[in-house]
This record gives structure tokens, C-alpha cells and sequence, in this order.
């Protein structure tokens, strides 16, 4: 008999493989960590070449955290379900993304509404107030991926070893603005978002069942358990659509189009800082003879949270 040869298999990238993509991605949206590749694969269907990749080793993590994991330490992943997971299991994302099958208090409402009353934890609110707004949340809005995958595979894109099937972007809204317009600039198609569910469910899990980008501002897990950045949001793209996402920005690169040169935000703007009978003019501050507000105000420029104090009202700490 002969060897099966799975190369039949490998995807055309249309000259941009993977690894290419990571690396414009990377260059061009200015991004800080790889974008992470994920692929599943039902029983059977993996080549052999990514059994290394299987991961038997000591963390107990669950799926978004060993995306972390290759985002920022390059490292490549195969996951079972099984071996990785922790203990009991931090949350439901591994059955959002068809390691698993979900558990029973989840589906009833439970486990997102209310403390075990047999966990010996005090009552404290949980993500949803009643069951029946967690079942109508996991009914209507969550996307669950069939429990009949056998692996997960998780990689940096930059260093991604094999086909992805969709590929998270994480970064600013202006980083993603800019992945989500270079998507629309041939095809017009409009990455859609969802918050409320799980990010697992509603961005990556999202765009592997729709064949859509799917963006999302976040869920309590995505910064506790995952540790992502607050200001970040992410973007999940069916990687059939990265080849041309990448060459528009190459050819807006090449083409002469300016990204990332917006003059600095909130109250770093000239109008902003300018008097209430100054004079602002758009623009003016790409002139070479341009003098801001701040060099020529009579008075120091008063700040939001200055003025929210002078009037007595509460003030963030951080502002």
C-alpha cells in the first residue's frame, strides 16, 4: 500500500503562506506579540508531522491561555482536551471550541448564574443575574463548535508550522480598524461583533463555524484568565481571507497610503486645547510653522479631571 501522501491536502496561500502573513501583519498593523493560527482537526485527520506538537507536559491551561502562550513566547501547541486542561476547568471555553462537550450546569443556566449551593462558596453574582438570562445568552448568541474534534492546533502565525483555519489578531481598535478595512478593501465585507459571550465563543469559535471575521470587545475571562490587554479587542479571520487582507496592506504601503499618522488623540487635540474664542484650523498641524495651543496658551491647559474636581464630582483614579 501506498504512503498516504497528505501533501494533496496543503492549502494554496496564493504566495502568502502563513509564516509571510505573520510577518506583514506584524510589520504593517504594528502590531506588539504574533497574530495566533488555530486549526482543528476531527479524529483522523491530522498529518502525523504535527504529532510532536502534542502537548503532554505539566500546565494545566486552558485553550486562550496557551494561545497567550504562542502569541508572545513563539511556541507551538497540539491540544487533545484532555491532558492540558485544568482541574476543575477554569471555564467552558475548551467545549466552545469542541474539545469538549459542555457541562450540564452550564446549558441549565447554572453555572454562569448562580454559586453551587453543594460548593460550600458563599452566594456572590456571577456573570448573569437569572438562569433564564444565562440560557437565553447561551440559546441565541453563543457559537459552539461540534464535540467531534480530536486536536486543537495553536501557533504563532509568524512560525506556524501547519494550515490554519483561522487566524486572532489581538491589538488596539485602530490596529483592527486598519485589519478590518484592508478585509473590506476588495471585498466590502464588514468583520461583524458580538459581546456578551465568551470571546472564545464569539470571535475565534465565531469565525471557524460562519466562515466570517468576527471581532469582539472582550468577556470577564478574556482579561482574568487570559491576561489580555484591557485595551485590546480581537479579531478572528477564516484564513482563506489573508491572503488578500495582506497584499492590501503591502499595496497600500506601496501605493503611498499613511497609516498610523492621526494626530495625538482625546485631549492631546488641538481642538481640545484650543480656547473657547481661539482658532482651530484641520490639519494645520502638519505645517512646518505650526505652533500648538499648548506653547501660546495664557494659562495652562485645564484637564478634564481638573475640572471634574474643582466642581466636586468623582474623579477615576486613574484619570
Amino acid at each position: 500500500m501506498a504512503e498516504y501522501d497528505w501533501s494533496v491536502y496543503e492549502r494554496d496561500w496564493l504566495g502568502y503562506p502563513p509564516r509571510k502573513q505573520g510577518e506583514i501583519l506584524i510589520r504593517e498593523l504594528r502590531l506588539h506579540g504574533d497574530p495566533v493560527a488555530l486549526a482543528w482537526w476531527p479524529e483522523k485527520l491530522m498529518s502525523p508531522e504535527y504529532e510532536e506538537h502534542i502537548y503532554r507536559g505539566p500546565l494545566k491551561l486552558v485553550h486562550c491561555q496557551f494561545m497567550m502562550r504562542a502569541r508572545y513566547r513563539g511556541e507551538v501547541y497540539v491540544l487533545d482536551g484532555i491532558t492540558s486542561r485544568p482541574d476543575p476547568p477554569v471555564c467552558n471555553g475548551d467545549a466552545y471550541v469542541g474539545l469538549t462537550t459542555v457541562s450540564d450546569d452550564l446549558m441549565t443556566g447554572a453555572w454562569s448564574s448562580r454559586t453551587n449551593p453543594d460548593s460550600g462558596d458563599p452566594p456572590v453574582p456571577r456573570i448573569y443575574g437569572t438562569p433564564v438570562a444565562a440560557r437565553r445568552n447561551l440559546l441565541h448568541d453563543y457559537t459552539m463548535v461540534p464535540p467531534n474534534v480530536k486536536y486543537l492546533g495553536i501557533a504563532p502565525l509568524s512560525e506556524c508550522p501547519f494550515d490554519p483555519d483561522v487566524v486572532v489578531l489581538f491589538g488596539n481598535p485602530r490596529q483592527m480598524t486598519y485589519a478590518c478595512r484592508a478585509l473590506q478593501w476588495w471585498s466590502g465585507i464588514t468583520p461583524k461583533s458580538l459581546t456578551g459571550p465568551g470571546t472564545c465563543s464569539s470571535s475565534w469559535a465565531a469565525a471557524y463555524i460562519s466562515g466570517e471575521p468576527k471581532y469582539t470587545l472582550g468577556c470577564f475571562g478574556l482579561f482574568s484568565a487570559m491576561g489580555v490587554n484591557p485595551n485590546h479587542v480581537s479579531l478572528s479571520i477564516p484564513s482563506e481571507m489573508m491572503p488578500p487582507l495582506c497584499s492590501v496592506l503591502e499595496l497600500w504601503r506601496d501605493r503611498g497610503r499613511e497609516t498610523f499618522n492621526e494626530a495625538p488623540p482625546d485631549e492631546e487635540r488641538e481642538y481640545i486645547r484650543a480656547p473657547y474664542d481661539g482658532e482651530y484650523t484641520k490639519d494645520d498641524y502638519r505645517k512646518p510653522d505650526f505652533v500648538s495651543w499648548n506653547e501660546h496658551l495664557e494659562e495652562p491647559y485645564e484637564t478634564w479631571a481638573e475640572r471634574r474636581r474643582k466642581k466636586g464630582f468623582h474623579v477615576p483614579e486613574d484619570a
